[in-house]
């Protein structure tokens, strides 16, 4: 490999580590910036208000002065509660005033497995490639420190990517069924923050309208368009929460590398859910969310649904065994639940049904260099069993070896 390659690689690595270090030699002391990698408006690298800040929402005010009809609906969940034995609480929640499925509408591929194991072996060879790369990358550059380690073991009691800065601020899917898009938005954008050092904001809207792997009446996981074509910022491309038709031109500097299935042929464990988590960063998952769910603001929520049921998509970054529950991060805005999130009991809800990682891509990895990549594909696409993955489609022949 030659030098101007390795010298390449440290930049674009300060380009990610320090926002823009200076450098010596050609650059003549400027900070460097691959021409490929878009800049992102400052008002797309985001704060996050964690889970354990207190409340933005007065609850206990807002049911004083709701409607005598959802004070009632509200009463009965209470009683509900009280008469199965469950300790979590319940309130007037902004989301309870939007009827459930207009924001709960994940819906499962009735071929799901058969797609899971095409996807995963798909996954295996692209991820197998991607630490060879890596791995050459360290050999050449043994002085650089990558991000991470987050101290995510699953051996550990506790963890959340929110403590650990990984995770981007709860939204708002304003009663438009697109919670799918947001729990794939906010796994990439947790998996971007982990291999990149930074807090993006990214489209749901792009997934919604571009993606075709949903609507506003429901979807299941847009992961294939962000390996394929990437995903724009929220600023280029914002949320309307519509059925619009697709920008095909907006700029999109973000891309996933690969994702996958925790597992492909059955409902994940505990045990493969902490490993993923830690593997790759927070999660899409489906669940069942009800007028419990909906009405949620504090506890642990544990309440039984019909075994296979699901209806909502949400991002799963954490878990604490002292609670016997994760810690997932809603699309539902803060006024919903612990500033937007829940900590949900292990075996509740159908937690985990579809569960589903992503790699963003690394933009300091030297992908052209090395021939990883031919615009939308690896770069060996006969061995890949193109026949039995229709999504995305084989690449053109321009982009095959």
């Amino acid at each position: 490999m030659s030098k101007p390659w390795k010298w390449t690689s440290l930049l674009l690595l300060c380009v990610v580590l320090t926002a823009g270090c200076a450098t010596t030699g050609t650059t003549g002391g400027n900070a460097y910036r691959p021409p490929d990698v878009a800049v992102i408006p400052e008002n797309d690298v985001l704060s996050v208000i964690p889970y354990t800040a207190p409340a933005t929402v007065d609850y206990a005010r807002r049911e004083a002065l709701a409607p005598l009809e959802a004070r009632q609906r509200l009463e009965a969940i209470r009683a509900e509660v009280r008469g199965r034995g469950e300790a979590f609480e319940v309130g007037y929640t902004t989301a309870f005033e939007v009827p459930l499925h207009k924001l709960a509408a994940t819906r499962l591929p009735a071929n799901l497995q058969a797609m899971a194991r095409v996807q995963n072996e798909l996954a295996e060879r692209i991820t197998a490639r991607e630490v060879q790369v890596l791995e050459e990358f360290r050999r050449i550059n043994p002085n650089v420190i990558l991000p991470g380690p987050f101290g995510c073991n699953t051996a550990s009691s506790s963890f959340s990517w929110v403590a650990a800065g990984k995770v981007t601020p709860v939204k708002n899917q304003d009663g438009c069924g697109s919670c799918w898009a947001f729990a794939t938005i906010g796994a990439f954008e947790g998996s971007y923050a982990i291999r990149n050092n930074s807090l993006v904001d990214s489209s749901e809207q792009d997934m919604l309208s571009c993606s075709g792997a949903g609507s506003c009446g429901g979807g299941w996981w847009a992961f294939p368009r962000l390996v394929s074509n990437g995903t724009a910022t929220e600023t280029t491309y914002p949320y309307t929460a519509t059925d619009t038709a697709c920008n095909g031109g907006a700029s999109r500097p973000f891309r996933a590398v690969a994702w996958g299935y925790v597992n492909p042929s059955a409902m994940p464990t505990v045990s493969q859910l902490k490993q993923a988590l830690c593997a790759h960063g927070p999660l899409a998952v489906a669940l069942q969310a009800t007028a419990a769910f909906q009405a949620y603001t504090s506890g642990v929520f544990n309440e039984s649904v019909a075994a296979g049921a699901i209806n909502h998509g949400v991002t799963l970054v954490g878990w604490d065994d002292s609670k016997n529950a994760w810690l997932i991060k809603n699309s539902w805005g803060s006024g919903w639940g612990l500033n937007g999130y829940m900590w949900l009991r292990y075996t509740s809800s159908n937690v985990g049904t579809g569960a589903a990682w992503v790699d963003a891509r690394r933009i300091f990895m030297p992908w052209k260099d090395l021939k990883l990549y031919r615009e939308r594909m690896i770069a060996f696409p006969e061995e890949i069993p193109w026949e039995r993955f229709p999504t995305p489609p084989r690449p053109p022949e321009p982009f095959r070896q």
